[in-house]
């Protein structure tokens, strides 16, 4: 971070530090519990021993994960100028801010309907459209476009910030809750990056942070509030135990979870998870027979008669080890390593602001999917959390790279 101003290993390094060691060293000094699922599913009981193992094959994964993405990505990343091209800005504003306040109304409608069609006893796995469930993640890319624009002074009457800014607090009510805690988490992530590009590395650490202190405060605030009958005082001392304790950072019972299941009851997937990410996007309702996603409802293992669906994220680690067992991570951590790097090496090779865009999406990006699970719904959360993004970049593509060509290169002065 300090050398280069890249911050995935140290993102990267500092979650899978609170999911896996830091999770097991509280749950042995008696501050947490394991995961126990009691009689469903048939899983044996969370043992110091297992979880060691489990401990042991996270950190490998982790080590063979970040060498890659070292040994690949060696360039500095430069200090961003937030100084953008007003002919850019001026075409990009207006149909961010029109598209964020046509989103704010319509996610609160689609939230009504999809609670309708659970009331009604649908199973929003099975029986609800992945579109329309989904959709309210595409607040995710609005505010991370809103607050690039905002960064390189798109937003220059006072009209202007004030719509940019009730947006910003419209996306914050609608994502901290218990159930879009992971998207509040993303979009924050991608804030302290875009906020904080135009700082010196020392400076962004410092920023990183706070960012990091605030965002698990908050993420164990809105688990605690799964909780309904907890009284306003009991929720902060419960999230206080819980942020402490790792008990929403259970990734490593998950992995301990998953080494119950693979090869014993499930065979290694062999890659067959990545494959059903281009299976995912095809609707139920054209293809009823889909195989479902996830070791859990591949076990038939449900809740609520079979309505709901039940899963421990066994880390994205613990998703290589169901592909292939340690061959699966190894190999699979090297490929993620390369491909993070060639996406942070892309961003050194456009302008400014689609540089820091780029990165932004990456970190925000880096959450949900180094908690693991099930694949391809973590790539659907991508899709539609961050699908304006990836139209401005493609729409945009060539005026980010003859823009990048026609400049002179940022400054890559004093770093450090």
């Amino acid at each position: 971070m300090l050398w280069r101003n890249d911050e995935v290993p140290l993102f990267i390094s500092s979650f899978l530090f609170y999911i896996s060691s830091y999770r097991y060293w509280a749950v042995i000094s008696g501050f947490g519990e394991w995961v126990s699922l009691g009689k469903l599913g048939g899983f044996n009981s969370i043992t110091t021993e297992s979880a060691l193992v489990a401990l042991n094959y996270m950190v490998f994964g982790e080590i063979c994960l970040i060498a890659t993405y070292m040994l690949c990505q060696r360039q500095s990343l430069p200090v961003i100028k937030p100084v953008g091209d007003r002919s850019f800005l001026l075409w990009l504003y207006p149909k961010a801010i029109a598209f964020g306040l046509i989103c704010l109304p319509l996610v609160l409608y689609i939230r009504v309907r999809v609670n309708a069609q659970a009331a009604a006893g649908k199973s929003l796995a099975f029986e609800v459209s992945g579109y329309l469930y989904l959709f309210p993640m595409v607040l995710v890319g609005i505010a991370t476009l809103i607050l690039c624009v905002w960064k390189f002074g798109g937003f220059s009457s006072l009209q202007t910030k004030i719509m940019a800014f009730s947006i910003l607090v419209g996306v914050s009510y609608y994502t901290f809750s218990p159930t879009s805690r992971f998207q509040f988490l993303g979009w924050m992530l991608a804030s302290a990056i875009v906020l904080s590009s135009s700082f010196r590395p020392k400076t962004r650490l410092i920023i990183f942070t706070i960012v990091a202190v605030l965002a698990i405060g908050m993420f164990t605030i809105a688990g605690a509030m799964r909780n309904t009958n907890l009284a306003e005082d009991a929720v902060n001392q419960a999230a206080f135990e819980r942020a402490f304790s790792a008990e929403d950072a259970n990734m490593l019972d998950g992995f301990v979870m998953i080494q119950q299941v693979y090869p014993e009851r499930l065979g290694f997937s062999w890659g067959m998870e990545h494959l059903e990410i281009l299976m995912r996007p095809i609707p139920r309702s054209l293809w009823p027979e889909k195989p479902v996603g996830g070791y859990m409802n591949k076990l038939n293992i449900t809740i609520n008669k079979g309505k709901g669906t039940l899963g421990i994220s066994p880390s994205l680690i613990g998703s290589f080890y169901a592909e292939g067992g340690i061959i699966g991570i190894i190999f699979f951590s090297i490929v993620y390593g390369k491909i993070f790097a060639s996406i942070v090496r892309y961003s050194t090779r456009i302008n400014p602001f689609g540089s820091i865009l780029v990165r932004a999406i990456l970190c925000a990006c880096l959450i949900p999917l180094l908690r693991g699970g099930d694949l391809p719904g973590i790539y659907a959360w991508f899709g539609m959390a961050f699908w304006p993004c990836f139209l401005v970049l493609w729409t945009k593509r060539k005026y980010f790279r003859q823009s990048y060509l026609s400049t002179r290169r940022f400054n890559l002065n004093n770093l450090v």
